[in-house]
C-alpha cells in the first residue's frame, strides 16, 4: 500500500472505534456587533448533524441577558455557560427536539455531567458548569434524536 492509503486506513479504522466522534473542530470568536462580548464558538458536524458549541464566562452571559431583556438563570457555583446548538445541514434548520447531556471533564480529569436544558427563544441547549482552572476542558455531548444517538466534542483552552 501507498502511503496516503494507509493514512486512510487508519483514518477510517479510528473512526470506527470512535463512532459520531467528529474531528474537525472550526473555532470562532464571536462577539456582539462591538466585538465587546466573549464567546468562544466552534463547530463539528457528527453524523449528520451539526453541532455548534458557545462557551461564555457567567459574567459575559449575564450581561448578554441583561441586554437581552431576558431572566438572569445563572447556576450559583459556576463559572461558565455552554450552549449548544443543533441545525440539519442540509435545511439548515434547527433541531429542537433533541435530549441533550454533557460532560465536561477538566484539566485534573474530574468531571461534571448536566442535561442541558432547551432554551425555546435561543433555539439551543444550554447549561451552567464550573470550569475555574487555565487549561485544557473537554466538552463531549450526547445527542438524542428518536432511537438515534450521537456524541459530539471538543477541547476547550480556558486562559
Amino acid at each position: 500500500m501507498k502511503p496516503y492509503q494507509w493514512l486512510a486506513l487508519a483514518a477510517g479504522v479510528v473512526g470506527m472505534l470512535i463512532p459520531g466522534y467528529s474531528w474537525a473542530q472550526h473555532s470562532h470568536g464571536h462577539g456582539s456587533g462591538a466585538g465587546s462580548m466573549k464567546m468562544d464558538t466552534r463547530e463539528v458536524l457528527v453524523e449528520g448533524i451539526k453541532v455548534t458549541f458557545q462557551v461564555m464566562a457567567n459574567a459575559e452571559h449575564r450581561k448578554m441577558l441583561k441586554d437581552m431583556k431576558m431572566k438572569d438563570d445563572i447556576e450559583p457555583g459556576t463559572t461558565h455557560n455552554v450552549t449548544v446548538v443543533l441545525t440539519d445541514p442540509t435545511t439548515q434548520k434547527e433541531i429542537t427536539d433533541a435530549a441533550v447531556s454533557m460532560k465536561v471533564v477538566d484539566p485534573l480529569a474530574k468531571d461534571q455531567i448536566k442535561s442541558l436544558k432547551y432554551e425555546s427563544s435561543m433555539k439551543s441547549y444550554d447549561a451552567y458548569f464550573s470550569m475555574p482552572e487555565k487549561g485544557k476542558y473537554e466538552l463531549l455531548v450526547l445527542i438524542k434524536t428518536g432511537d438515534q444517538k450521537r456524541t459530539a466534542g471538543i477541547n476547550y483552552e480556558l486562559k
